[in-house]
């Protein structure tokens, strides 16, 4: 499997967890923020490792070094979503918000970074 098919795989993956404990947290008011924003974000993320895989099935691959360069750029991306993840977790109201971008976030900058380890030339 190369990276490429294992990043959109581990994308999809998650995208679909994150969907589907989202839309049970966000049916209770007390973790609704949270749900709902893990919703949202596994939504985002499933489109894209669903035009991943049809690109793959097509057998159109990107050309690793500009997939590392993406990734990369993601990674910093990543980053500014657990900046922004923990100025709202300090915000009362939205926490259950925060702490989810925190959570997305952290993944998706654990992702991005070790898929782009892994193409290092």
């Amino acid at each position: 499997m190369t990276v490429e098919q294992d990043l959109t795989r581990t994308l999809g993956r998650w995208a679909a967890g994150s969907v589907v404990v989202g839309g049970l947290l966000a049916a209770d008011p007390r973790t609704r923020g949270f749900g709902r924003q893990t919703a949202a974000w596994g939504a985002v993320d499933g489109a894209i490792a669903l035009v991943g895989a049809r690109r793959q099935a097509a057998g159109r691959s990107t050309d690793p070094r500009r997939l590392r360069r993406v990734l990369l750029v993601n990674a910093g991306l990543d980053v500014g979503y657990l900046a922004l993840g923990a100025g709202l977790a300090g915000r009362p109201r939205w926490r259950g918000d925060g702490v989810a971008v925190l959570v997305q976030g952290a993944f998706l900058l654990w992702l991005d970074a070790t898929a782009a380890r892994r193409l290092r030339s």
